[in-house]
């Protein structure tokens, strides 16, 4: 997923909740813009702070029932990111555990990537999916 795409996903903001994640057990990134969003085969979950630093994981939609689920990396199709202090970091391998709830408007997962050279990214995110307020929704016409 580009930047551009990115920045388009958290641009609507549409989830609330936590996401952390440490670098060699130092916290390096605590979000306050967070994305949870469904395409046509995944969800995406999203943590940044500014794109300074962001982990972006996701998830196949197919999964069945709430979970818990785990989710390798690399695996076809899947796209995983981590940026630190706005410099991309390939990942070697990855794991992420995550639990589905009410009708998967709620997501929580933990999750560990292997960096290479002993380093390690490890975090943790619980997202709620907002709801449009009722003045958001727009009429549609009959």
């Amino acid at each position: 997923m580009s930047q551009d795409e990115t920045s388009d996903l958290l641009n609507k903001r549409n989830a609330t909740g936590s996401f952390v994640a440490f670098l060699d057990d130092v916290k390096f990134l605590e979000s306050k813009l967070c994305v949870y969003a469904e395409t046509e085969t995944e969800f995406i979950i999203i943590g940044t702070d500014d794109f300074i630093h962001t982990v972006e994981l996701s998830v196949p939609n197919a999964l069945e029932g709430d979970g818990p689920h785990t989710v390798t990396f690399p695996t076809m199709g899947r796209y995983w990111k981590v940026m630190i202090n706005h410099f991309d970091q390939p990942i070697i391998e990855g794991e992420l555990i995550v639990t589905f709830a009410n009708f998967r408007k709620n997501v929580a997962g933990t999750f560990a990537l292997d960096l290479g050279k002993a380093r390690k990214v490890t975090g943790k995110f619980d997202l709620t999916l907002d709801t449009p307020k009722q003045s958001d929704r727009r009429v549609q016409p009959l």
